[in-house]
């Protein structure tokens, strides 16, 4: 079972109308990844090259605008809430909805 996808992967998928969404992950305290969730329910992790971590969320969100994404939902695993030792105040759900432009 592949779980990554591509760069061209990314962009015959979103040509077919097969990608539900794309996530953007806060990583703890290393960056940013992005999660592409297909038609079929399936979670690959997008890859450029070798990356699959980006230090920047601003190439991460450009690289994706270039593949043809023009949204992005912004999933973070743990709250700040949580990070500083507070209880979660925050439910889980499809995260918060980010358009891209060609600036981002």
């Amino acid at each position: 079972m592949k779980n990554k996808l591509s760069r061209l992967g990314l962009r015959f998928a979103l040509c077919r109308g097969q990608i539900v969404r794309v996530e953007l992950h806060g990583l703890r305290c290393c960056g940013y990844s992005a999660w592409v969730i297909d038609s079929a329910g399936r979670r690959r992790q997008f890859v450029a090259g070798d990356r699959t971590v980006w230090h920047e969320q601003g190439s991460l969100k450009r690289t994706l605008h270039a593949c043809g994404v023009r949204e992005v939902y912004w999933r973070q695993a743990v709250s700040h809430d949580e990070m500083i030792g507070r209880p979660a105040c925050t439910e889980s759900g499809d995260g918060l909805m980010i358009a891209l432009s060609a600036r981002d």
